[in-house]
């Protein structure tokens, strides 16, 4: 476990004590001694639920259907509930009262059969299913879109500094016409897919998938701190390298993809009525797009503006090499282009479709 891992678990721990603490406000009323119990309880509830969300994330649970995951996650959310009143109250009749555990099992019991503890564990189970809808909702949207839309962030348009990634599978008109429309969607979903575990690893944020590419983008900060942004691609790589015999045997097919990489200004806001959406506006975005298209021109994996070489610190992790200047529509001014390779040789796919 490392320590980012173990700081979002002491997150819901602390998200887990303040709702315990509203609810000894609320309900109990109580001395010290009561806080301090619903406090434990509420620290190992949200802890403990933690570790159980991201064993079942690790699972292909996650991509079953909607009702499936929300009934299962909330059933194992119950039983972990249940397990840290229970452990808990255990442990403190035990301290306080220095009982043995066989009366402690029977007041226990006497708890259960008793209408307080269904009251408490209906408190908890609410709260937790509230929380799972909400997490499984913004899986449709993105994280810190759905909490950018909740707190109305881009009601009115911002400008902000941003990197954007896009992705793109290559020979894939070849592949589709080979694999049949169903066998390719299946296809992409299975990839985008597997590559969500590096985005999120990399801090991306899924801005779109379109036909066969995916736009991921970061803050400029974010990207650019610990190579966030490049690493993403190589690990992704990396990712598809250790599935590449599942691709194979399943599909004949592994995926080969292309990435275009730029780094500047856009304006992001809400749009749209009936469907609503945050979308991101400027040059930017179609300047990335444009680079991305590049890889097909000088037969690279990943292109990058030089806007962006300029502002990453490349250390001993990755060489980089001029490729070319281009001009954009409507611009004076050249962009150059540069490709990055790690100092570490890694596995290259075997092509297995001919380039489109």
């Amino acid at each position: 476990m490392n320590r980012d891992t173990l700081s979002t678990f002491l997150e819901r721990g602390f998200y887990g004590v303040v709702v315990g603490v509203v609810y000894a406000w609320i309900n109990l009323k109580g001395g010290i001694e009561l806080f301090l119990i619903c406090m434990t309880i509420g620290f190992s509830i949200g802890f403990f639920t933690g570790l159980l969300e991201r064993g079942l994330h690790m699972t292909r649970l996650r991509r079953q259907q909607f009702l499936v995951v929300l009934f299962v996650r909330s059933l194992a959310n119950l039983a972990v509930i249940v397990l840290s009143i229970l452990l808990v109250l255990g442990a403190y009749r035990m301290i306080s009262g220095n009982i043995d555990l066989t009366t402690i099992r029977m007041q226990l019991i006497g708890w259960v059969r008793d209408g307080n503890f269904v009251y408490v564990v209906f408190y908890a189970l609410v709260v937790l299913v509230l929380l799972q809808f909400i997490t499984l909702v913004s899986r449709l949207l993105g994280p810190k879109m759905l909490i950018n839309y909740l707190v109305g962030r881009y009601h009115t348009p911002q400008e902000e500094d941003r990197i954007f990634m896009f992705m793109d599978l290559r020979a894939s008109t070849t592949i589709a016409e080979r694999l049949g429309h169903l066998k390719w969607h299946q296809f992409l979903n299975d990839f985008f897919f597997d590559i969500g575990r590096p985005i999120r690893r990399a801090k991306g944020e899924v801005y779109q998938y379109v036909g066969d590419e995916v736009v991921i983008s970061w803050p400029a900060k974010v990207g650019a701190k610990n190579l966030n942004c490049i690493h993403c691609f190589f690990w992704i790589w990396h990712k598809m390298y250790q599935r590449r015999e599942y691709y194979l045997k399943k599909y004949g097919y592994e995926p080969v993809f292309k990435a275009g990489y730029h780094v500047g200004k856009v304006i992001v806001g809400e749009i749209g009525d009936y469907t609503r959406d945050i979308v991101f506006h400027g040059d930017t975005v179609n300047t990335a797009s444009r680079i991305q298209m590049e890889c097909n021109v000088w037969n690279r994996r990943l292109l990058l503006s030089d806007t962006l070489l300029n502002r990453l610190e490349l250390g001993k992790e990755y060489t980089s090499e001029y490729i070319t200047n281009i001009r954009l529509r409507g611009k004076n001014e050249e962009l150059g282009l540069y490709s990055l390779d790690p100092v570490k040789p890694i596995p290259m796919p075997t092509p297995v479709a001919p380039e489109e």
